[in-house]
C-alpha cells in the first residue's frame, strides 16, 4: 500500500517538462547535417550515418534519429538524382554536438559544402564546411529545398 502524500510533499509531475525534470533526463534538441552527394557517390550502406550515431552515443550527447536523400534538379533526360543526404540528429548539447561533428565529419568523407543546421535562441543557423575549415554561425536562408 502506498502512503498518501502529505502537505509537505511536492505535487506529482503531470506535464512533459515536469516529467523530464523528475527523471533528470536532459531535453533533446535537434540539428541536421546536410551532406552533398558528389559525383553521384552515394553511401548505399549508410555507414557514415551509423558512424555519426556511434560517436554521438559514445560521448553521451545524442543519436541519429534518421536520414534520407533529397533529389536535385531535373536533368535533360528527366531524371532527378540525389543531391544531398540529410541526417537528423537529436542531441542534449548543441555546442558539444557541433564541435564533435566539426572534428569528425571531414574524416568521414564529408565534402565541401557540407552543412550543419541548428537553432540557438530561436535563430536558424548553419555551419558550412569549406573543404578545409568550418564557417560558423551563418544565418540560414531557407528555401523549399532545405525542408
Amino acid at each position: 500500500m502506498r502512503p498518501k502524500p502529505d502537505s509537505f510533499s511536492e505535487a506529482a509531475p503531470n506535464t512533459p517538462e515536469q516529467l523530464m525534470q523528475a527523471r533528470c533526463v536532459p531535453p533533446m534538441l535537434f540539428l541536421y547535417v546536410k551532406i552533398p552527394v558528389v559525383n553521384n557517390k552515394l553511401d548505399q550502406l549508410h555507414r557514415r550515418e551509423e558512424k555519426i550515431d556511434q560517436i554521438l552515443m559514445e560521448r553521451g550527447i545524442g543519436s541519429v534519429a534518421g536520414w534520407g536523400g533529397s533529389l536535385g534538379d531535373t536533368l535533360a533526360d528527366g531524371s532527378r538524382p540525389v543531391a544531398f543526404i540529410r541526417i537528423d540528429v537529436d542531441v542534449t548539447d548543441i555546442a558539444a554536438a557541433r564541435a564533435l561533428l566539426h572534428e569528425r565529419l571531414p574524416g568521414l568523407g564529408a565534402p565541401a559544402d557540407t552543412e550543419i543546421h541548428y537553432t540557438i535562441d530561436q535563430l536558424s543557423l548553419i555551419d558550412i564546411y569549406s573543404g578545409s575549415e568550418w564557417l560558423l554561425d551563418q544565418p540560414a536562408q531557407l528555401t523549399s529545398r532545405d525542408s
